[in-house]
């Protein structure tokens, strides 16, 4: 047997004779030379406390285990190795897996016999309970921290720097190009081009990274940029989202951070285009007479590039005949309805929704309150038990339809923008459109217009009903 010893004392221990090193050393060569095993190395971390691994020699040792250079290890004492009770676990499954016998002298620990595995089963009990503990309080410690609006960042946040003290101090040339994805986005720029185009231009994320599409997104929703901190666990819904102002400096403007959470949930609603094709109406011309979304189509004709758009159910399965439109006379018929535009935009289609969610929650509200209440008279033995227990059964089934019908919901994105705002925006549009280029025509239209409806009738088209962004 290959055997190797260990010994490990703190810098306030070391004054004391029986947790000295040499004498650690002399108990675990002896038991090693009484087994008749061969001593092949012998590791010592003195002045280290045993709070955690973090110690030069129990790093060595650990390669050296993991390099199949031992088959036993001593010690004199199990706190020697360790006094994380979760450390010690990990090191013990660590020796199990490359079959290493574990000694500890004093408490009488060997791991090959059948009073030593019943230990280290023990032992996993008990670590999964502190982990799970542990767990619990990071948890707290983290959400308390997000509620004083101190940031839980612990990696490199892209456009800051995260000093000794754990204040985050913007750095101006990351800064720059945080600015540059939210304008190429709110411009009509899908995530997927913003990061091809920044790794085309040589743009490293921190130790040098490229971009992705994921990476971009996660740039778009960080609240941080705007000088605030959030945080939530990750296993629970987007709603129990922690959101405080910090203490850091923003990098982008609230304004510009909520036009790019607006468009990224009208995105995900198929309100507004998903590509960055430089197709104008993409994503929110729908047919009247399915339906369906209109999609982009071009063809060239002796070299010019043509526009328009057809019906997708027409497109793909043929069961719409309605037929399709060029984008320069969807342009003109949009301009010539103007005046149209509080006739034509409903302004309550979408507000039963967002009225019943309203309702729900505080139905939920009144629910919670009701509980809370009994919860006191039960206390305080001024309600039956058996009337307690039959309320809060009945209650908490309520409740729960309540939250089933609250997570069936549709999400929707209701209209910010006037009538008078809206006619404004398009007769200026109208002047200036000859001059703009066609992904800046697309960034002005997809913020004014959520839908438009067309429908072709008697070989004549017309605009049925808009909704506004």
């Amino acid at each position: 047997m290959r055997a190797a010893g260990y010994g490990r004392v703190s810098t306030e221990e070391q004054a004391n004779e029986g947790h000295s090193l040499e004498a650690q050393r002399e108990k675990n060569i002896t038991y090693i030379q009484l087994q008749k095993w061969t001593l092949v190395g012998y590791f010592s971390d003195p002045g280290y406390s045993g709070k955690n691994l973090e110690r030069p020699d129990i790093k060595r040792l650990i390669s050296e285990i993991e390099l199949g250079h031992i088959d036993a290890l001593v010690v004199h004492k199990l706190d020697r190795l360790t006094r994380n009770i979760g450390d010690l676990y990990n090191l013990l499954e660590l020796f199990e897996k490359h079959r290493v016998k574990f000694v500890s002298i004093s408490e009488n620990i060997d791991t090959s016999t059948a009073m030593g595995r019943m230990f280290v089963f023990m032992l996993g009990i008990f670590a999964q309970w502190y982990r799970e503990n542990l767990g619990e309080e990071v948890k707290k410690g983290m959400s308390q921290r997000a509620k004083k609006g101190l940031h839980n960042v612990t990696v490199p946040l892209y456009g800051y720097e995260r000093r000794e003290d754990g204040k985050l101090i913007v750095k101006p040339e990351e800064a720059k190009w945080v600015r540059w994805i939210f304008e190429q986005y709110l411009a009509g720029i899908g995530s997927t081009n913003i990061a091809k185009r920044l790794n085309d231009m040589g743009v490293r994320r921190n130790r040098g990274a490229k971009w992705d599409q994921h990476k971009v997104m996660m740039t778009l929703t960080n609240w941080h940029y705007i000088g605030k901190v959030h945080w939530k666990e990750a296993d629970k819904p987007e709603d129990e989202r922690i959101i405080a102002n910090g203490e850091h400096e923003a990098i982008i403007p609230k304004e510009m951070f909520e036009d790019a959470q607006r468009l990224l949930r009208r995105r995900k609603e198929g309100l507004a285009s998903r590509t960055s094709y430089e197709y104008v109406y993409s994503g929110i011309i729908r047919c009247g007479k399915c339906g369906g979304m209109y999609k982009g189509k071009y063809n060239k004709q002796k070299g010019t590039l043509y526009r328009g758009y057809v019906c997708s159910n027409n497109e793909r399965y043929g069961d719409c005949d309605h037929s399709g439109i060029s984008e320069m006379n969807l342009t003109k018929l949009i301009f010539d309805s103007i005046s149209l535009i509080p006739e034509l935009t409903h302004w309550n289609e979408y507000m039963p929704h967002v009225n019943e969610h309203e309702e729900i929650c505080k139905l939920i509200q009144a629910s919670e309150a009701r509980r809370s209440r009994w919860q006191m008279a039960f206390g305080d033995g001024h309600m039956p038990y058996d009337d307690f227990a039959k309320r809060m059964k009945e209650e908490m089934e309520r409740a729960a339809e309540l939250e089933k019908k609250l997570a069936e919901l549709p999400e929707v994105t209701t209209s910010r923008i006037t009538h008078e705002e809206a006619m404004s925006m398009v007769e200026e549009l109208k002047l200036n459109w000859p001059l703009l280029e066609q992904i800046t025509r697309k960034q002005i239209i997809q913020s004014i217009f959520q839908s438009i409806t067309i429908l072709k009738e008697k070989g004549k088209w017309s605009i049925t009903h808009i909704s506004l962004a």
